[in-house]
């Protein structure tokens, strides 16, 4: 048995799962805000998950660990985690192994969920395909040949950090005008809070009185026909276009992969990413690429880990 976990920018989700990957059982804790508390939140769902195997417990023989940021793997601990300051050289494996006495291995967090959706997902159908995540930041991987492409140290495809905009907006990596600080949802809520409240009648500003603003309730307005809400959606998926043009220009894919909670509101950013991309990408090299969601949101990063604990032990 192994256990993965997937650390994002608001939830720690964990599965146990087998060789095969069969899901076992599957837990998730927020995040927390120190590190302290998000070793606390990891290792009780590394319990929880390891405890539902009960007298079998020894069967347990490796953890994976996908993490948002730069990673060490060789050290086993995160070097710069922009959304997750806390992160920043927390010795994650020594803190695993040390608490569990089983051996943890540390990844990329979006390269764990290209693994995951290689393993048991629509990504095992291309041999050339490109994975974006949107969530409180963007991450991104590559299977190139059939092949995962991590890179000299496990942290190729940081395409949250290229920049569509070099006088634009300051963000927490050191460069300027990052894709993420305009197309993740903390892009889409910071864009969404600037344009609210100026007498436009929007439906959100109806619900706001009740509810705290979400990307989700955004996505709902939208949906709905909300001028305002669609608007929000229409321009951040424009910024997200002009980074999947980048990207279809470099890599020239048959298939992205769209994870993240952002994801789910496909039906209003597809139209305006495929649009986008046609108008910037090289003439010909949009042409037959299909554009996806990842089959499964919660478990599927974690799969990814797990699989990487397992590949691990065999070699």
């Amino acid at each position: 048995m192994f256990i993965g976990i997937d650390i994002g920018g608001t939830t720690i989700k964990g599965v146990l799962t087998d060789r095969h990957g069969d899901v076992l059982s599957f837990g998730k804790t927020p995040i927390g805000r120190t590190a302290p508390e998000i070793e606390n939140g990891l290792l009780e769902l590394i319990r929880s998950l390891s405890g539902s195997l009960g007298p079998k417990a020894s069967t347990l023989k490796a953890i994976g660990v996908g993490s948002a940021g730069s990673i060490d793997k060789k050290r086993g601990m995160v070097l710069k985690s922009p959304n997750i300051p806390a992160l920043q050289r927390l010795p994650l494996v020594k803190t695993i192994e040390r608490h569990t006495g089983v051996r943890a291995f540390l990844e990329n967090d979006a390269t764990v969920a290209v693994i995951g959706e290689w393993w048991k997902g629509a990504g095992k159908k291309y041999s050339n395909w490109i994975m974006l995540t949107l969530g409180t930041g963007i991450g991104g991987g590559v299977v190139i040949g059939n092949r995962i492409y991590t890179g000299q140290t496990g942290n190729a495809m940081e395409v949250g950090h290229m920049s569509i905009d070099y006088r634009g907006r300051r963000c927490p990596c050191g460069s300027t005008g990052c894709l993420e600080l305009y197309a993740s949802a903390t892009g889409l809520m910071r864009y969404a809070r600037g344009i609210l409240g100026q007498g436009s009648g929007s439906s959100l500003e109806a619900r706001m009185r009740d509810k705290k603003l979400d990307p989700r309730m955004i996505e709902e307005e939208a949906l709905r026909g909300d001028p305002l809400s669609m608007h929000i959606y229409t321009q951040v998926s424009t910024w997200l276009g002009m980074g999947v043009a980048n990207l279809v220009n470099l890599f020239n894919p048959q298939a992205i992969v769209f994870a993240g909670g952002l994801s789910r509101a496909h039906r209003l950013i597809f139209p305006v990413v495929k649009k986008v991309v046609h108008e910037r990408a090289m003439e010909g090299l949009d042409k037959g690429i299909r554009y996806l969601v990842i089959q499964d949101h919660e478990k599927t990063p974690a799969l990814g880990a797990a699989r990487v604990a397992m590949d691990s032990i065999k070699n």
